[in-house]
């Protein structure tokens, strides 16, 4: 099993906990641990995501390293549609655990339960088309 389809295993794992963390928290938004179990379902989702994308762009000869560079790189290869939703996508990644104030909480939990979801979602579709 090479590298990329190891990682697609482990980002298809990990989307079916994100999409039950999704359902659950949309079911219980004031709950604190569903709160909790989005943020981090979301960290390891999106980790493994551009990690695929990494793996996938250095398969087809370009190798590029940092998130930021390999979401460039799958943008301009159309490997994805929406480069901003994915350079958000990351500043949210990277927000989640150095944001303590609420209201900003509440924005990062509403943009995952939806925007985020969805272009994961979208990014899954791809890939059962691409690995099936």
């Amino acid at each position: 099993m090479s590298r990329l389809e190891e990682r697609i295993e482990n980002f298809n794992r990990a989307f079916e906990i994100l999409t039950n963390a999704k359902n659950a928290y949309t079911q219980d938004k004031e709950n604190i641990l569903m709160h909790m179990a989005l943020v981090h379902a979301y960290e390891v989702c999106f980790e493994l995501s551009w990690k695929v994308l990494k793996d996938y762009l250095a398969e087809n000869g370009l190798p590029v390293y940092l998130p930021k560079e390999v979401i460039k790189e799958a943008f301009n290869k159309n490997v994805i549609e929406n480069g901003q939703i994915w350079i958000d996508m990351l500043d949210a990644r990277n927000a989640t655990s150095h944001e303590y104030k609420m209201d900003k909480i509440n924005l990062i939990l509403d943009k995952i339960s939806t925007t985020f979801y969805n272009e994961l979602l979208k990014f899954s579709n791809w890939l059962a088309g691409f690995n099936g």
